[in-house]
């Protein structure tokens, strides 16, 4: 274990010592559970500590914080990433439910919902796809195909609102959504360009050289396309070093998505989970664009890597709304 870098990071981030007690206390306890040096692990022995915590009842979102604190520290990527697979889904299952019920009422949620149980935080990755399959079986049972697509494609991720302003007050001061799209575009750039250098992880990834000229080709990808009144969004791959590295098909679907509830799916070859639940993603795409022009949106599924395109693709329709020309 290195307990002195830990250290260091909760001081340079002034986070109380309690704090860092509490979460040497842990690594600790973890190094301990994995009979080696924490440092040294893999991914199947993260998996194996991750089952620990659930059986003792220490699956707590504190918890994963703390370990992905420590293995960003030791310059562990690879475990920091994987922690991401479990952590990916928190609340998503949860926000889809809540709009559900703001859309159609607690009452009928209930009723189409009956004993489904929205997944724990330490649930296995390859489990996840059941999940979503079920959750999406209900709805389709129950709603129409336009109603389940607008249930899904909500913030379920509970981005912040004020996250975004920046972003907001960026377009305010463009001339037109056209060159707050490129402007934005070009930011992002910046940004992956500042973690090459810094050799830090951008959320999920490791950015290198590929990975910026593969953004810097397609203006959707991490920002938008404007066509007419249509919005064309083209989602990142989740990992982007492998997606494009990679000969094979499958494989090249399972780097390209993002989705905790569909990646396993599509590696495992499974076509019982619905397309239809990429809605969800389409949320997240036009989550943004709602706050930067303080409108509702409405958005529509291009591509999905569920079926057999390689990537994800979203249409957000202008049509009828206020912005910039």
């Amino acid at each position: 274990m290195n307990l002195e870098l830990l250290h260091d990071f909760y001081k340079k981030n002034n986070l109380s010592e309690n704090d860092y007690f509490e979460a040497k206390s842990q690594i600790s306890s973890l190094n301990e559970v994995a009979t080696k040096d924490i440092d040294t692990i893999d991914v199947l022995t993260l998996d194996k500590l991750i089952v620990y915590l659930v059986q003792e009842e220490k699956n707590t979102v504190q918890s994963f914080v703390v370990m992905m604190r420590y293995f960003r520290v030791i310059d562990r990527k690879d475990l920091f990433i994987h922690l991401t697979k479990y952590t990916g889904m928190l609340g998503v299952i949860d926000n889809i439910i809540d709009r559900l019920e703001k859309l159609h009422g607690k009452e009928f949620a209930k009723q189409i919902l009956g004993n489904y149980q929205a997944p724990y935080l330490g649930v296995s990755p390859y489990e996840l796809p059941n999940y979503a399959k079920n959750l999406v079986e209900l709805l389709e049972k129950n709603l129409k195909k336009e109603e389940v697509n607008k249930v899904l494609a909500g913030n379920n991720h509970g981005i912040p609102e004020k996250s975004l302003l920046p972003e907001k007050i960026e377009y305010e001061n463009s001339k037109s959504l056209e060159e707050y799209l490129k402007g934005r575009h070009d930011r992002k750039i910046l940004e992956l360009e500042k973690h090459l250098k810094e050799n830090t992880v951008w959320f999920e990834q490791i950015i290198t050289k590929e990975v910026i000229d593969f953004v810097k080709s397609n203006q959707e990808v991490l920002s938008a396309k404007l066509v007419g009144d249509k919005l064309y969004v083209t989602k990142i791959p989740y990992d982007t070093l492998s997606y494009l590295n990679e000969i094979d098909k499958t494989r090249k679907r399972y780097f390209a998505c993002h989705c905790p509830f569909a990646r396993e799916a599509i590696k495992a070859g499974r076509p019982d989970l619905s397309k239809r639940f990429c809605y969800c993603s389409a949320g997240f795409a036009k989550y943004p664009f709602e706050v930067i022009l303080g409108q509702n949106l409405d958005v529509s599924v291009i591509d999905t890597v569920l079926g057999e395109n390689h990537l994800c693709q979203f249409v957000i329709d202008l049509k009828n709304v206020d912005f910039k020309r």
